[in-house]
């Protein structure tokens, strides 16, 4: 749906645009035609020649000059220049202004120049425009008053019969007496006398007869002109093919700068006193003007309709994603309870309410501490305040009515402009500590299996010489015979009770405290358990152990994770090796290392052997979780293992255990 409104939006600037260069085009190639065809140069010799008729007294546009009896002016030389370029012979008739009009009427004349208007439009056919001419105002020199038509309102105004400014006056000054003479030499006389209050006119006559006259001190041009037109060549109606003869000169007379170099002859400036302008080109300018602000108000509209409509769409997404997370938050089983860093409560879920039994908007922007007294039982406190300080993940164990909760505490970093909040996970794990411990109870339950048969016979011995000494102290009267079998005997009472207190030591349930452990002594008594089992597997034992190494920690998972290293690199040497024991002190507790010669693990299966049930061994020889329980165990002492194999040579278990004070749950 994006993609069809951004086609939509770019299909219709790029239609507009082509429009508007289509009609740039066509404009332009309009303006370049100049030379006429075959059909325009036949309708002119048919009907030649043309003829131009115009006032005989506007000077210095057109005048006839009564001392050689020419007809003379900027626009006598325009339009001789005009007939050189189309190649028609026109011939020129000075008359009245008002009689120029009715001539061209009725067909007497073919031509004139002219302003442009509706009324006249009735009349006449038009040309491309010419150049522009400016209408300017004129009232006595003592006339400080007036500075536009607005002042001179029920005035008395001479005005040329026919003019344009009549028309004008007619139009938007109707209250204007207009006094009507034949042109603006005479206007300019009866402004001069006080018959009339002013006059208009077009600026280069008014000037010319002003300065003609002798009149520059006597009367004062109003600043502001009335009116700036187009002045165009007007057409019988009759003669429409004349029409665009007339645009190709005026073209052609405009390529060369014909009329600036008239201008220039008649005034001896450059600066042309008449401003020719190419309407055409303002046209196309105005053109691309309307076509650019379209498409960019079009552009707007679409792209902020587009825009509304992706927020909208966006919005609604937010809105269903939102309520999608909430069905989420409110599913899961957990305790989930999201709090900002003022303690107050910004979400809980439903398991969570239903355990304590309230309603959520009862909850909402309360202190969690004093809205859920289970929180301050369990001293989430200092969790809570650990995890924003130290924004990681905190895990920990605690104990509430008889049951076991793991609460997990996780930074959320929402924004630059919201606080920072945490998740709390609360879970009941009470069920799964429980199956933990009997998995590791069964799991010492097998190796005490494993030990039995080498510790029947172990205790076998020193009961077999138990009842061979007491044979003997029935027959030998010697005292010294029978002290000697006395010591005997009590070393075999000695050697069997050391070997029942050990199995004793390990089978029972030790508790999840911690206490201070001798290193070099646990590793003895767990080698000594598995005594007979590495005799009968040929397998050699050496430990290597500083003296008095101690640590403070939970003897119960020590003894589930190097029972089971020791019984996995036993399994690893079924045709004999030799089994080494290695603890040295860190600055932070004990490394002990179990390296066995044995098959080695394959680099492939290095990542999986601590995932529980995975196992390479003979089915029915192991259960997979002998290596899972151990990395389990050294996790909740807060410790590591590594691991470093090599096939056919041998594998290293390296185990950090750290000193006291660590130990999770």
């Amino acid at each position: 749906m994006k993609t069809n409104k951004y086609r939509t939006f770019w299909l219709i600037i790029i239609v507009s645009s082509a429009v508007f260069l289509v009609l740039a085009g066509l404009s332009n190639i309009k303006r370049s035609e100049v030379t006429l065809t075959q059909k325009e140069k036949q309708w002119l010799e048919e009907n030649g020649p043309i003829v131009y008729a115009a006032d005989r007294n506007a000077p210095p546009l057109r005048f006839q000059d009564y001392a050689d009896n020419q007809y003379k002016g900027i626009l006598i030389d325009y339009v001789n220049s005009m007939s050189v370029e189309i190649g028609a012979n026109i011939e020129l008739y000075p008359l009245v202004w008002e009689d120029v009009l009715t001539a061209l009427g009725e067909g007497e004349t073919d031509f004139s120049d002219m302003f442009y208007s509706t009324e006249r439009a009735k009349k006449y056919l038009f040309s491309e425009p010419i150049y522009n001419l400016r209408a300017v105002l004129v009232v006595d020199e003592n006339d400080k008053s007036t500075k536009s038509l607005e002042d001179i309102k029920g005035s008395r105004m001479a005005i040329q019969k026919g003019d344009f400014a009549s028309e004008y006056l007619s139009t938007f000054y109707p209250g204007i007496e207009q006094i009507f003479v034949s042109d603006i030499q005479e206007a300019l006389t009866l402004l001069y006398k006080g018959d009339v209050d002013a006059t208009l006119g077009d600026e280069p006559v008014v000037f010319y007869q002003l300065n003609k006259l002798d009149l520059n001190t006597k009367m004062r041009v109003v600043e502001e002109p009335v009116y700036e037109n187009q002045v165009v060549f007007a057409v019988n109606k009759n003669k429409p093919e004349l029409v665009p003869i007339l645009n190709k000169g005026i073209r052609a007379l405009e390529n060369k700068s014909v009329l600036e170099k008239i201008q220039q002859k008649w005034f001896g400036i450059s600066t042309p006193i008449v401003t020719q302008v190419d309407i055409e080109g303002v046209k196309n300018i105005a053109f691309a003007v309307v076509m650019l602000t379209l498409i960019i108000f079009g552009g707007m509209i679409l792209w902020n309709y587009s825009l509304k409509k992706q927020i909208s769409v966006r919005t609604s997404e937010l809105s269903d994603s939102r309520d999608e997370l909430q069905k989420v938050f409110d599913g899961m089983s957990e305790f989930m309870l999201v709090i900002d860093i003022e303690g107050r409560i910004i979400n809980i879920n439903s398991s969570f309410l239903s355990y304590i039994r309230k309603e959520k908007d009862t909850l909402l922007g309360k202190q969690y501490m004093e809205a859920i007294p289970f929180t301050k039982e369990i001293q989430l406190l200092d969790q809570v305040e650990n995890t924003f300080e130290l924004k990681k993940r905190i895990i920990q164990e605690k104990d509430y009515r008889n049951r076991v909760f793991e609460i997990k505490t996780y930074p959320l970093s929402v924004s630059v402009v919201e606080e920072d909040r945490v998740l709390v996970l609360m879970y009941d794990i009470t069920s799964n500590k429980l199956s933990e411990n009997r998995i590791l109870q069964a799991n010492k339950m097998v190796a005490i299996g494993e030990l039995a048969a080498g510790i029947a016979h172990e205790i076998r011995n020193p009961l077999g010489l138990i009842r061979n000494q007491s044979f003997i102290l029935r027959g030998i009267c010697d005292e010294e015979i029978q002290f000697r079998s006395l010591d005997y005997i009590d070393k075999a009472i000695k050697r069997a009770s050391k070997i029942i207190e050990n199995i004793l030591n390990f089978s029972r349930i030790s508790g999840e405290g911690e206490e201070k452990i001798n290193i070099t002594e646990f590793l003895y008594d767990i080698i000594e358990l598995q005594e007979k089992t590495l005799e009968q597997r040929n397998i050699e034992i050496s430990i290597v152990v500083q003296k008095d190494i101690n640590v403070t920690t939970n003897l119960e998972s020590l003894k589930h994770i190097f029972i089971n290293l020791i019984s996995n690199s036993m399994d690893a040497m079924n045709d004999g090796g030799k089994l080494t024991l290695i603890s040295s002190k860190t600055d932070q507790g004990v490394l002990i290392e179990v390296t066995d010669t044995g098959i080695g693990i394959k680099k492939e299966d290095i990542e999986r052997i601590f995932n529980p049930f995975y196992t390479t061994k003979d089915p029915g020889v192991g259960t997979g979780l002998g290596l899972y329980i151990a990395y389990n165990e050294i996790e909740k002492l807060n410790g590591s293992i590594e691991v470093e194999s090599e096939r056919g040579i041998g594998t290293t278990f390296k185990v950090y255990i750290p000193e006291g004070g660590n130990v999770n749950g």
